[in-house]
């Protein structure tokens, strides 16, 4: 299946800027994490600062996703591949000189998620214009599996990097990542567009048309509200546990996150690649509506659980039991989330599926902002534990309420 696709040396040049790219992005994003939390540590906003780390990662996708991806249709991509990479190289190695000021690495954070939302959709875009059409299906089967491969590295890896190495190391490592990414950049063919050159005031006024109505279309049919509602679930999810996840590890192992996080995240991350296995391969005919269902209750139940697990910490075998809370936490977010995008795609026209996608990361991080805040600010009021029970019955309630308002569309499911 991928032997022709491993032939192509346009394909591995960018199929290993990805993996450079992607793993450099998440060593940062958690080593900054564990940085933002140690640094607040002493003040009684040590949450609500991982809340505005979580925050500056995700506003630029709002902000900037859907028009860099339309810039990017009437660039080269080659060109952005590489400036972005370049760019990102330099701004990270700026970590080394800001110290303790967290206002600077807000905005440092910031600007290097400005530039990955260049990054990310002139590397689709560039995709078809080097591999053969019969090599999609591989390209992009190895492009996904680097994503998620990606993050479990970088996310496994960044904790024992600071631990042993301390901070800085994780600066110089992905600025060599982000910098090799675009030396193989570099290398590829040119992968100018063929698109008519537009000034940018008419590509932004496209774009917003585009986006106000993918916006109408989405929240007018409920066939498109089910699966977007629990995607964005899933993303908000996500941020919330970011959030938590330093004081979360204080709490149940006494101890930092970059020392626990073979046990609480990295089982988190393998649960998601199970659970995206699980439905691309095992439950292919299994309604994905009723996935979704399961997924959410297994979820809410694994919060729960997760938010009194101090109470077992005498036993022996305490270290192995979050883990396998947090892997089944892993695979119900990925049963959530690979069967609602699925029913997306099923479920939305071909000539309006790209302008519905288009819009939908954007619609994702908005949502997400108002929970990761409340997340942050509740954890400093009381105690993240607390907060992860209260999440777990609203995800819960949720997902009673939604079985019994969907359950009756005729959803296009398998």
């Amino acid at each position: 299946m991928y032997s022709s696709v491993l032939r192509n040396t346009n394909f591995l040049k960018i199929w290993m800027a990805q993996l450079t790219s992607q793993l450099a992005a998440n060593l940062l994003n958690f080593a900054l994490i564990i940085k933002v939390f140690d640094l607040a540590a002493n003040t009684r906003y040590a949450n609500i600062a991982v809340s505005l780390l979580i925050l500056a990662f995700g506003i630029p996708s709002v902000i900037f996703a859907v028009l860099a991806g339309a810039y990017v249709d009437h660039w080269d991509r080659k060109k952005v591949l590489v400036v972005t990479n370049v760019v990102r190289a330099v701004l990270v190695l700026f970590f080394l000189f800001v110290g303790s000021n967290l206002l600077w690495v807000y905005l440092l954070v910031f600007v290097i998620s400005v530039f990955s939302q260049f990054f990310t959709p002139a590397e689709g875009a560039a995709l078809p214009k080097l591999v053969d059409k019969s090599d999609f299906l591989s390209a992009n089967s190895l492009f996904l599996f680097t994503l998620y491969s990606s993050f479990i590295l970088g996310y496994s890896l960044a904790g024992p990097i600071v631990a042993a190495w301390g901070q800085n190391a994780v600066y110089y490592v992905t600025a060599v990542a982000f910098a090799t990414a675009a030396v193989l950049c570099m290398r590829l063919p040119s992968l100018r567009t063929e698109k008519v050159d537009k000034k940018i005031g008419e590509i932004n006024k496209e774009v917003f048309s585009t986006i106000r109505a993918s916006f109408k279309q989405i929240i007018t049919d409920p066939k498109l509200v089910f699966p977007i509602a629990n995607l964005t679930i899933g993303q908000a999810l996500l941020g919330v546990l970011a959030v938590l996840a330093p004081g979360i590890a204080l709490l149940v192992f006494n101890q930092s996150l970059a020392s626990v996080s073979i046990k609480l995240i990295v089982p988190a991350a393998v649960g998601m690649v199970i659970g995206a296995i699980l439905v691309g391969q095992f439950f292919k005919k299994v309604s994905k509506t009723k996935l979704i269902d399961i997924g959410i209750i297994i979820a809410a139940v694994m919060l729960i659980s997760l938010s009194f697990v101090p109470v077992l910490s005498s036993l022996r075998f305490f270290g192995m039991i979050v883990a396998m809370i947090a892997l089944t936490l892993g695979v119900a977010n990925g049963l959530v989330s690979v069967s609602a995008q699925t029913l997306l795609q099923l479920n939305s026209t071909d000539e309006a599926r790209g302008k519905i996608f288009g819009t939908l990361n954007m619609m994702m991080n908005l949502a997400a902002v108002l929970p990761v805040l409340l997340a942050g600010i509740t954890a400093d009021l009381v105690n993240p534990l607390k907060v992860l029970t209260g999440a777990g019955v609203l995800v819960g309630v949720y997902g009673i309420y939604q079985h019994k308002t969907f359950t009756k569309l005729r959803l296009k499911s398998t």
